[in-house]
């Protein structure tokens, strides 16, 4: 009775969400070992240095108090290995030795404080527009992933066959999360998720494999690749060089992005989350592993995870261990992620409805730099670009109407770095 009291407890709710949020990592997770298995790296090897990184990372946030998880940053992991490894041929080991040098950079703008002035140089009203950019690509994200929105040839995105399984058991899921959630449910993410769970596994949509947990293996073929990297010719070190700036930009606002949509601004300083971020990344690159950030999964600790952030962080990374060892069923659960798509859709409604944007005290400036904020990262999946083009956006037209000002020299030093960026990538390649 007393284990069921405190699994009824506020605490034990931190410990559920935790867990809730590293089985919804676990797609994450498994899509990344995936890209980097398409460039010819070990994809067994990269999901447990995945899995492993995300709970030491989550660990270290919880410390912070903060209910953050860190996770694999899947969209920067498929820029660097579409571009750079299988459009322009650099090694893996090229690779990881670019990454490690970048993050060894960002470790120390983290721990100069250089980082920190960057990202609380950022106006309100991008501060502001973050939460709802994040939780739109986080909805469009899961909806595409449950079939629900497809892509097509002649509009933007057309409406998915619901006669499919994964969109209606997608659909489902979301309905039911929902559903319970307006009839005051208090578990009505788990319980959406469980019911979902064994609709779709009693149907035969997924399946439980024989051999559901392996010993991690295969690290050799992983750790330490930064060291091959070998001498390489000029057009590999001008490709290297070109991307170094844009991955630094990358590695610090992706994290922060996200960090800050989460409403975090208020409860801590962006110092040390950086320094832990930057050095989760640096420990990322030389274990063969691209960068990670924060997890839009975190959008799931709720109101029990904020109140006892340690627990949360200590639920979440059990079952990121949990799931270290479990890559068969987490390759599984992927293939037909019914039970996983509803859970981010409604992580990012939560986001969206937890929006609040002072538009009518925002400028033309201030209020085009939002709009471009929320617009290009749920079309681009990149949220350093998003941050780019608005701090573009507002810097211009703040300095066209004549109030520049405003403008701080930080944000004139970060929209002139994020132009000479574009243009140098645009002319080298």
């Amino acid at each position: 009775m007393r284990r069921l009291r405190w699994w009824n407890s506020e605490t034990g709710g931190a410990v559920r969400a935790g867990l809730v949020t590293a089985l919804c990592m676990s797609a994450g997770l498994v899509l990344v070992a995936q890209v980097a298995a398409e460039a010819g790296a070990y994809a067994l090897a990269v999901y447990v240095i995945a899995a492993a990184l995300a709970a030491l990372g989550t660990l270290a946030l919880g410390r912070l108090r903060l209910a953050v998880a860190l996770g694999p940053d899947l969209m920067t992991a498929g820029w660097l290995m579409a571009l750079l490894v299988i459009s322009h041929g650099l090694t893996l080991g090229q690779l990881y030795a670019l990454a490690a040098v970048v993050a060894l950079f960002v470790c120390a703008a983290a721990f100069t404080g250089a980082a920190a002035r960057i990202v609380q140089a950022i106006p309100l009203c991008i501060r502001q527009a973050l939460p709802l950019a994040l939780g739109a690509m986080m909805v469009l994200w899961g909806l595409e992933r449950g079939r629900m929105l497809l892509a097509s040839p002649v509009h933007l995105v057309m409406l998915g066959d619901y006669a499919d399984p994964l969109a209606y058991f997608s659909l489902l899921g979301i309905v039911l999360i929902l559903g319970l959630r307006a009839l005051g449910v208090r578990q009505a993410v788990g319980c959406g998720l469980v019911i979902t769970a064994a609709l779709s596994f009693v149907e035969g949509f997924w399946i439980v494999p024989p051999a559901p947990f392996y010993a991690p293996e295969g690290l050799d073929r992983s750790i330490g690749l930064f060291l091959l990297a070998g001498k390489g010719d000029a057009k590999a070190f001008a490709t290297m060089v070109a991307v170094a700036p844009w991955l630094f930009l990358l590695m610090i606002l992706n994290f922060w992005g996200t960090w800050q949509a989460l409403g975090f601004d208020g409860d801590a300083q962006p110092r040390k989350p950086l320094r832990i971020a930057a050095l989760a990344n640096l420990l990322a690159a030389l274990c063969g592993m691209t960068p990670m950030t924060a997890a839009p999964e975190s959008a799931l600790a709720g109101g029990a995870g904020r109140a006892h952030p340690h627990a949360y962080a200590a639920g979440t990374a059990a079952g990121l261990l949990l799931l270290l060892c479990a890559a068969p069923l987490a390759k599984e659960l992927a293939s037909f992620p019914a039970m996983l798509v509803p859970c981010i859709v409604v992580a990012g409604l939560f986001l969206i409805a937890r929006t609040q944007l002072a538009w009518a005290a925002f400028d033309l400036a201030e209020r085009t730099a939002a709009v471009a904020l929320v617009v290009l990262v749920p079309l681009t999946y990149d949220m350093a670009l998003g941050c780019g083009v608005a701090t573009v956006a507002y810097v211009l037209l703040k300095v066209l109407a004549d109030r520049a000002q405003d403008v701080t020299r930080t944000m004139r030093g970060l929209a002139a770095f994020t132009v000479l960026i574009v243009f140098f990538d645009a002319w080298l390649f």
